[in-house]
């Protein structure tokens, strides 16, 4: 397109990612390199601040059936470090409650008759906030009277037992400790094996070279967009994340052959789950950080009611501070947003709650930050995402549950780009206007017919909108790309099984249904798994699964005018694109509190869009807005091999290592295969940290923390210099797409966190530092049609990352 002839496959049509990045890299960002020593000496000088006092705090929860969520009465919960050992029961409804317990890092031992023990290991417990924990229990195979020693569990074992391969839970925690993360799950997820990125200013999430729109969002177990600010949906990822650490629970990431219940995925699925408020007592946090300012508050609604509510409000910081005094000659990207969830039992077998994020954010550019002579530019991007839902559960009986839940989700976003070249006369302008949303609601029933036999089994149905406006104008002449309106529907059923044979050998087996009206497609998606514990050390899991994936809606209403002037839309036409996951992991607990995972999968994609056009190679699996008709002839593969060694939270350090070695590629419209834009081909990740107890009585911890990244270089498609030499214009070398790579990316994040524990308040004063060696990391190349030459831009230089938080 005319607008983007300087760029080698420059990525995503929009340019909201670039404007923010501007900002980031040109403005407020820039780090004063003189100001870290002085913070820094601050940090530590208030180690020696604190008073020696001994700090207590209450820890709670429930304890439920794993498979049904039905509360256990009786179970016991023991705090394993204490000397004499303290422990409590659970009342009828399954909750408990344990005073007293120390400040600092403990673990609790769960055990129940009939059940498998579980232990939940290393749980901060802080001076200010207590600590509410959700213990799920498995039903035993084994007789009464019988001794089994278990082999201690994996603490990232995901909540959803439907799974057997290429999943794992993680919690807050995980998502503060992680350098680099600003406490983000997307950004906290490229750790991961198999998970990269390709922009330091996005949370866009690359899985095993799909395309981060090929990735299924999950919120309280609601589909939902991409819960980011300055988002496009289905195709700009967005550079800030809608959701709150304050606000989030114990959640799982998948990354291949996900259960049944999941559709409309293609890639992975993360499933965020929120956490419930303080029942008991009234709680607040307020947080000042560079990127935004944030107060939560959480508390009962009733002394003797277990209802209870949770708020999140956040503000960017930035434009705090330029209200104040001018920390940017040009734009400041501005955002707010606001989360929350009520939680309402109603008797001992019904629960409701209700849920919902929403977030306003814009980027205006302007001419203040003009470079060129001549050439004007104005770039304005403003963006709308919302969700939320109202949740019902309920008990028919302690093997029979039913979830429902109805919801309500949506983006809108305006994006305008206009290059006045007042040289030549010369103008260009493209606008994009979304309107996207989605009407949900969904059943689960849950039934389990025995300790070996359990069933889940729901149906989605969704009433999709849109609105979508696409053009560009070239000096007087405005082409309209889209122009379309209306609604469809999408429909999902399914059902899985998993039935344990003995208690090392457990199976799943399912099929997902999806139906989408706008293009008449109708698939069924079997998919199954297992895992067998060869010894107590050694796991073998696998799993095999068809998974489909529509794409965004504005992509199927693209407008195709022949010679004769007729108007058409070809692309209503293209089926789900489909993708069969074959997986087979194997699991070693090499070390008591760690384990070396090594994974290895294929991936077959069917019915990938492609250009219609057998001259051009584009597909939609590089994940940007195609303006011309496809085909769904085009064919895909992704294969790869993963490896972690990770050592869990003990003995107050950690460390995560993971590896990935794949390939990403696509058959075009001419017959030949071509890298994905995303085929970095390898990626290797070290993280790792410390904690140290500090202050007179150790009541307070240091943390400091590492990250090493490394990946392949990103790619792009050379330009045809003498179709350029020709006709002044630019025109990509198409039998050439993306074989050329640029320079290998890496960089080094460090981070260094200060926790004060006071009676019924905390402090918690961090740094984080991304691109500790300003390491220049090749972000795109543009080609320069003065010099005939590739010019380089480069991602975030080193971005220190100030952070005060209070709880009380």
């Amino acid at each position: 397109m005319v607008g983007h002839q300087f760029l080698l496959d420059a990525g995503p049509k929009t340019g909201k990612g670039t404007s923010l990045t501007t900002s980031l890299r040109h403005q407020t960002m820039k780090p004063n390199k003189r100001n870290i020593p002085l913070t820094l000496g601050i940090l530590f000088a208030s180690i020696f601040l604190a008073n020696a006092q001994d700090l207590k705090q209450t820890v709670k929860g429930r304890v439920t059936d794993i498979v049904t969520g039905s509360p256990l009465m009786g179970a016991t919960i023991v705090l394993l470090d204490s000397n004499p050992q303290v422990g409590v029961v659970t009342d009828m409804q399954g909750f408990f409650t344990m005073k007293n317990v120390p400040v600092g890092r403990h673990s609790f031992a769960c055990s129940f008759l009939g059940y498998e023990d579980a232990v939940v290991s290393e749980v901060l417990v802080g001076s200010a906030k207590e600590i509410n924990l959700t213990i799920r229990l498995t039903e035993s195979l084994n007789q009464l009277g019988e001794v089994v020693i278990l082999a201690r569990k994996d603490q990232v074992k995901p909540n959803n037992k439907l799974a057997t391969v290429s999943a794992r839970s993680f919690g807050v925690e995980e998502t503060k400790r992680f350098p680099a993360s600003i406490s983000d799950p997307g950004r906290m997820a490229l750790s991961f094996a198999g998970v990269t990125n390709t922009d330091d200013t996005t949370n866009e999430i690359v899985i095993r070279g799909n395309a981060p729109n090929q990735l299924l969002w999950k919120i309280e177990g609601v589909e939902v967009p991409e819960p980011n600010h300055f988002s496009e949906e289905g195709y700009s990822p967005g550079a800030v994340s809608l959701l709150s650490t304050n606000m989030l629970g114990n959640s799982d990431f998948f990354t291949g052959a996900f259960p049944a219940e999941y559709g409309n995925a293609t890639s992975g699925v993360f499933d965020i789950r929120l956490r419930n408020g303080n029942s008991e007592n009234t709680e607040y946090a307020f947080q000042f950080g560079v990127l935004g300012t944030d107060l939560a508050v959480e508390g009962p609604f009733s002394k003797n009611y277990k209802g209870s509510y949770l708020v999140n409000y956040r503000y960017s910081t930035l434009t705090i501070l330029n209200n104040i005094i001018e920390v940017s000659e040009g734009s400041v990207p501005t955002f707010q947003d606001l989360s929350f969830k009520v939680n309402l039992p109603l008797g001992t077998k019904t629960n409701l709650s209700a849920w919902g994020i929403g977030g306003i954010s814009e980027d205006n550019q302007d001419n203040a930050e003009q470079v060129v002579p001549d050439v004007f530019e104005d770039e304005i991007f403003e963006s709308k995402t919302y969700m939320g839902g109202i949740n019902l559960k309920h008990f028919f009986s302690n093997n029979t549950s039913l979830d429902g839940a109805i919801s309500y989700s949506g983006n809108r976003s305006d994006y305008d780009f206009s290059v006045d070249n007042r040289f030549n006369g010369n103008f260009f302008q493209e606008r994009d206007i979304l309107r996207n949303s989605a009407f949900r609601i969904s059943a689960n029933l849950n039934q389990k017919f025995n300790a070996k036999s359990t069933l889940k089994s729901g149906v989605v149905y969704s009433r999709l909108a849109y609105d979508v406006l696409s053009d560009e104008t070239s000096d007087s002449q405005t082409a309209i790309l889209v122009d379309a309106e209306g609604s469809g529907t999408f429909l999902q059923l399914f059902s899985q099984a998993k039935y344990r044979f003995t208690e090392n050998f457990s199976t799943t087996f399912g099929l997902h249904a999806s139906s989408f009206s706008v293009n008449d497609d109708f698939v069924l998606e079997p998919r199954g798994g297992f895992e067998y514990q060869l010894a107590p050390k050694h796991t073998l899991s696998g799993g095999i699964g068809l998974h489909s994936r529509r794409m965004p809606l504005n992509q199927y209403f693209i407008e195709v005018e022949d010679g004769q002037g007729n108007v058409s839309t070809p692309n209503k036409a293209l089926d789900l694109m489909r993708a069969i996951h074959y997986v087979l992991g194997y699991d070693w607990r090499i070390i008591k509190n760690g384990h070396l995972k090594i994974e290895a999968y294929y991936q077959d994609l069917r019915k990938v869009a492609i250009s219609a056009d057998s001259n051009i190679t584009d597909s939609f699996l590089n994940g940007q807005f195609i303006t011309t008709a496809l085909v769904d002839s085009g064919k895909a593969r992704n294969y790869g091999l993963e490896l972690t060694l990770e050592k869990f939270f003990s003995d107050q350090y950690y460390f995560l290592i993971t590896s990935s070695l794949f390939d990403s590629q696509y058959r075009a419209g001419d017959g030949n295969w071509y890298n994905s834009r995303y085929n970095a081909q390898y990626t290797f990740n070290v993280v790792g940290g410390k904690e140290f107890k500090a202050g007179k009585s150790g009541n307070n911890i240091l943390g400091l923390n590492a990250k090493l990244l490394w990946n392949g270089g990103k790619r792009g498609t050379p330009v045809d210099l003498e179709f350029f030499d020709q006709t002044g214009r630019v025109r990509l070398l198409q039998d050439q797409r993306n074989t050329l790579e640029f320079a290998d990316y890496w960089r080094l994040d460090t981070s260094i966190s200060y926790r004060i524990n006071r009676p019924k308040v905390a402090h918690v004063i961090s740094l984080d530092i991304q691109n500790l060696t300003n390491r220049q990391n090749i972000d795109e190349m543009f080609f320069n049609t003065r010099t005939r030459t590739m010019v380089p831009e480069y991602q975030l230089e080193l971005l220190p990352l100030l952070n005060y938080r209070i709880e009380f």
